[in-house]
């Protein structure tokens, strides 16, 4: 599944350990103190990047359901190159590091890297280049799969894909590209063996990435902004459903976007996406049952507070999901979160402090890890520094004391084994700018 779609991969449990209580103040929780002795279990911090090379910020990782984590990345030979090259490499969960692997081309504009990997550990990995979308598959072994393939159409400009794969390891990607000037968003998926299938058009779009996630029996869901709407569609190896729209009856006068997917084991969805415009932005979600009972738009923020750009969703197995999102309070970020249950009864906003960029992950169970980065403005060149943080989450919805990942790194992503253990990856902020990585609790 997507980077924003729920990543269900992971091997043996560790369960949270006791929970401190929670005061409501005005409405909105203090964040509790989750008791869990973790510490000891925290891998050390390992270089993904190979020495001499720089990393792209936003660094991916997925996980297979035996703990193997492949990190996908864009990086930069300092010494002989001025281009981004897209590369991989697995860690698997005996704490053996494999081999780099490079899947573009050098002399390329490189960006916006996903990948999704399957129940056994073969994967996809998309990004954009140029002006097209490409990708290439990679075995659990970390080889690579068949040739480079250009998923967009030829003489159409595309940009931000988005990817997710089923537990057989059939992948499905989405993008946006214009075309006679207009907005479409548009699929394609990539198999098992690295060739394409057939491209269809999902319908007009908008410059707003799409979201795209998959159930345990292989249907997909890709939503994106069409217009002054949200809308998504159901696909599977044989029929693509009508579109759905999602945000009546919300006014959004500056628009749509930041979509986000999450999808339990039937194909139950929750969709979320920020509102612009108006008095206040907001975050919302929608759900969207397998059978196609569609509900109304819940106000995940509250209706007083004006949210910033970033937000992210996960969801288990079952469909319980939790939405983290950051606030602009008077030019401050700040992070605050929520558990929105399989039911539709959302839970208390927990107020996480300062941060941004927040990305989660949660296990089969519900059990997850909230990342984020901090920055901290100093008096001394560079003038901030940036850290990156990691939160346990329990299954309730509590979220856990914050953990310091480093002091020297932006724009963290986590992914979940199956039970609780996850791996984190983030971008060092100063020079070099390798790319990170560790794995606990």
């Amino acid at each position: 599944m997507a980077p924003q779609a729920v990543r269900h991969r992971r091997s043996a449990k560790r369960r949270l350990i006791g929970a401190g209580a929670v005061a409501a103040v005005a409405g909105i929780a203090l964040t509790a103190t989750l008791a869990v002795n973790a510490d000891a279990a925290w891998t050390s911090t390992w270089n993904v990047t190979a020495s001499g090379w720089s990393g792209q910020d936003d660094p991916q990782v997925s996980i297979d359901r035996s703990g193997d984590a492949l990190l996908a990345w864009a990086a930069m030979d300092n010494a002989n190159s001025s281009y981004f090259r897209v590369q991989t490499r697995v860690k698997y969960a005996n704490g053996t590091l494999g081999a780099t692997r490079t899947l573009s081309p050098d002399g390329r504009a490189i960006s916006w890297v996903q990948a999704d990997s399957d129940d056994t550990g073969d994967s996809s990995v998309v990004w954009q280049q140029d002006s097209t979308v490409v990708g290439r598959r990679v075995a659990s072994s970390g080889s690579l799969v068949g040739s480079l393939q250009m998923l967009s159409t030829p003489g159409s400009p595309a940009t931000t894909p988005s990817v997710a794969v089923t537990p057989g390891g059939s992948s499905m990607v989405a993008w946006t590209e214009i075309r006679d000037g207009s907005w479409y968003a548009v699929a394609r998926r990539l198999k098992l063996d690295g060739t394409l299938g057939a491209v269809h058009t999902l319908g007009s779009g908008s410059a707003e990435p799409p979201a795209i996630g998959v159930d345990r029996n292989g249907q997909f869901v890709v939503a994106w902004v069409r217009g002054s709407d949200v809308v998504a569609k159901r696909m599977t190896a044989t029929s693509i459903s009508a579109a759905k729209v999602l945000t009546t009856p919300i006014a959004a006068y500056g628009g749509f976007g930041m979509v986000r997917v999450g999808v339990d084991r039937d194909g139950d969805a929750v969709i979320s996406y920020r509102s612009g415009g108006g008095d206040r932005s907001q975050v919302w979600a929608s759900r969207w049952s397998h059978t196609g009972t569609l509900s109304k738009p819940l106000r995940i923020s509250t209706s007083t507070e004006n949210v910033d750009v970033h937000h992210t969703l996960g969801t288990d197995l079952d469909g319980d999901s939790v939405v983290v999102w950051v606030r602009n309070n008077a030019g401050k970020r700040e992070l605050y979160g929520r558990k929105l249950s399989a039911g539709g009864t959302l839970g208390a906003i927990t107020s996480l402090g300062a941060g941004d960029r927040p990305d989660l992950a949660l296990d089969d169970d519900g059990d997850g890890m909230l990342v984020s980065q901090t920055t901290t403005a100093i008096s001394t060149p560079p003038y901030s520094v940036t850290k990156a943080t990691a939160r346990l989450i329990s299954r309730s919805g509590t979220f856990g004391s914050a953990k310091t990942l480093t002091t020297d790194g932006r724009v963290p992503q986590v992914a979940a084994r199956p039970t609780a253990v996850f791996t984190a990856t983030w971008q060092q902020e100063s020079y070099p700018y390798t790319i990170k990585a560790i794995t606990g609790p």
